[in-house]
């Protein structure tokens, strides 16, 4: 399982202008605040009574060390590709061998958290109607578009049906969600808006749930639109990502689940009175806006909040100097320019607030990207891992995730460390 920046972290190896590309919109959406107003009165989630601990993509060579040392959430990964490589057509040893993992997560006493894999569709996935992204140039790019595509979306759930009858969900504690076509939420990078394919603008194969683009004759970047009208495409178009999330929740609620949904959203995003800055002007590439990582607004517009879990997968990203949540942050608005300076975790945290929601996450994983690879590991007190705990705690998360499982035992960091910081912070 890749997180957001552990993608550009790839790109960075390959070319030194692409790295320069990657750094900067990782920088934009773990250090850029941006803000949409939200005037609804600050309700106050029921905090647990404790953080619980685990890591990303759980080994089970070591789940059960783990479990005796404390830790209590074990989290693996479907791969739609591997599960259903043909239409209809399902990987019994495959599915076998995940349905083995989960047993052992369950044996060793451990909650389970799935991720569904969609941002790893078969080929066969893009041969159906829509099944691109397409920016306002004109350019595809593989999502799968989960968001615009109905046939996307039904392929999908024939996958996600299947899924709950070889692994039945109510042994499931929690599931990750993504946009489907990304592994966090958010609409491809590269600094455009992904809102231009056919469905999307005219309707047609779009899901019902869905209205087409208000402007379809406008491309962001250039004038014709009212500040207003623009704030009304930005509207729109994150309202796409609560769309998909939505629908996901709609569909494995129908298949037996009950647990905790964790919305998977990075960094800081755009925050509000950045947004009004980019609206005025035209809205711009940004390489934030056109990913849809606006999560205030996103949050605030989703339809259920019923066991959703706002999840920071950016914890310890060095953005706002890693600050710790406070006591009195729920008394200020989420439009006040002073959140500018606070960390991705705090701002999330405070926008899950908000919305009445629990807070949980993860932090960037080794060379994701790895300009932070040596806070990663630093083992001293400043630290990333001492770092993400202490705000994982004073955030006061359901549980927090160490990304990954396979860097606590291979070297690259220390289980022992993680067992110690967890005990130092209570």
């Amino acid at each position: 399982m890749k997180s957001f920046t552990s993608i550009m972290s790839v790109d960075f190896r390959k070319s030194s202008s692409l790295a320069c590309f990657a750094m900067a919109l990782y920088a934009a959406l773990n250090f850029c605040e941006t803000v949409v107003p939200v005037h609804s009165t600050p309700v106050a989630p029921a905090a647990p009574a404790r953080t619980l601990f685990g890591t990303l993509d759980t080994q089970t060579s070591s789940v059960g060390t783990e479990n005796r040392a404390g830790l209590s959430v074990a989290m693996f990964e479907l791969d739609w590709a591997s599960f259903e490589p043909e239409q209809g057509v399902f990987n019994n040893s495959y599915i076998a061998s995940m349905e083995q993992m989960l047993s052992q997560y369950r044996t060793n006493n451990m909650l389970v958290t799935l991720g569904l894999g969609l941002d790893d569709p078969p080929s066969w996935v893009y041969s159906l109607p829509d099944s691109y992204y397409v920016n306002q140039f004109g350019t595809a790019t593989p999502g799968p578009d989960m968001v615009f595509s109905e046939a996307v979306r039904q392929a999908a759930a024939g996958y996600l049906t299947q899924v709950a009858a070889d692994m039945p969900l109510r042994n499931i504690w929690a599931i990750r969600l993504t946009s489907g076509g990304d592994d966090e939420m958010l609409y491809p990078a590269g600094g455009t808006f992904w809102s231009f394919e056919n469905s999307a603008l005219t309707g047609a194969d779009l899901p019902p749930t869905m209205t087409p683009d208000p402007f379809p004759g406008w491309r962001p970047g250039n004038p014709g639109l009212s500040t207003s009208q623009i704030d009304q495409y930005v509207t729109w178009y994150v309202r796409g990502l609560d769309d998909v999330t939505a629908w996901q929740m709609q569909l494995l609620n129908g298949l037996g689940f009950t647990g905790h949904y964790q919305l998977v959203t990075p960094g800081s995003g755009t925050r509000p009175d950045v947004l009004t800055q980019v609206e005025e002007a035209d809205l711009p590439n940004d390489g934030i806006t056109g990913v849809g990582a606006v999560w205030n607004r996103y949050y605030a517009m989703l339809p259920d909040k019923t066991n959703v879990v706002a999840y920071v997968s950016s914890v310890a990203d060095e953005s706002g100097n890693n600050d710790s949540c406070q006591p009195g942050d729920d008394r200020f608005s989420l439009t006040d320019p002073a959140l500018d300076s606070w960390s991705a975790t705090r701002w999330i945290a405070r926008i899950a607030a908000a919305n009445g929601l629990l807070v949980a996450g993860e932090n960037p994983g080794f060379e994701s990207p790895s300009a932070l690879d040596g806070s990663y590991l630093d083992p001293s007190s400043s630290g990333m891992m001492a770092d993400a705990i202490r705000q994982a705690t004073t955030c006061h998360f359901q549980v927090f995730y160490w990304a990954h499982d396979q860097d606590l035992w291979d070297g690259t960091v220390s289980f022992s460390l993680y067992r110690q910081d967890i005990a130092a912070a209570g």
